[in-house]
């Protein structure tokens, strides 16, 4: 029987950047040799500098017995070429070591929860066909593709294509309109 752990997802805090940091760059690097090395270290290098995103939504973390094992960034607009009246979440990451869990599950239905709560018709989000539990997380939350809102890997990360590049893949859910009293 698996046991998930109880997680508690909240904001996080400045002091915090350097951990989560760390912790993306742990949970992207499980992914070397699933994609080509320069788009990766372009990739982890542009996810780990949360200060370059701090203002652009919030930075959350899932934290099990006082430790940082999770993150997203949660945006009330969208990201990256989503229509702009879209929330979004972006830098999706759980520990390697605690995988499995749950914890990405959490992440997102708290993304989608907050997008309802804020009365956002549309959640999306981009992400890359390497990221196999991650997509499968997503389309079981009810996500479906929006290839028209695809990107470049090269275009957002500011790498030359010619060395190869990589698709980046765009997703979104429709979110039932609240009710008022």
């Amino acid at each position: 029987m698996l046991i998930r752990p109880t997680a508690l997802v909240r904001p996080a805090r400045s002091f915090e950047v350097e951990d989560i940091s760390n912790l993306i760059k742990a949970a992207l690097e499980s992914f070397r040799g699933n994609v080509q090395p320069h788009v990766l270290d372009h990739y982890i290098a542009y996810s780990c500098d949360i200060a370059a995103r701090w203002d652009d939504g919030e930075v959350l973390v899932a934290e099990c017995d006082s430790r940082i094992v999770g993150t997203v960034t949660y945006a009330a607009r969208s990201l990256h070429g989503l229509p702009a009246e879209w929330a979004s979440f972006r830098t999706l990451a759980v520990h390697p070591s605690v995988r499995g869990r749950g914890l990405g599950w959490t992440l997102v239905t708290t993304c989608i929860a907050r997008a309802w709560e804020e009365g956002a018709s549309t959640v999306g989000l981009h992400t890359a066909a390497f990221m196999t539990s991650a997509l499968a997380i997503y389309q079981r939350a009810g996500f479906e593709r929006c290839p028209e809102y695809d990107l470049c890997a090269s275009d957002v990360l500011g790498f030359d294509r010619a060395l190869g590049d990589l698709a980046v893949i765009a997703y979104r859910r429709a979110l039932a309109p609240r009710r008022g009293f």
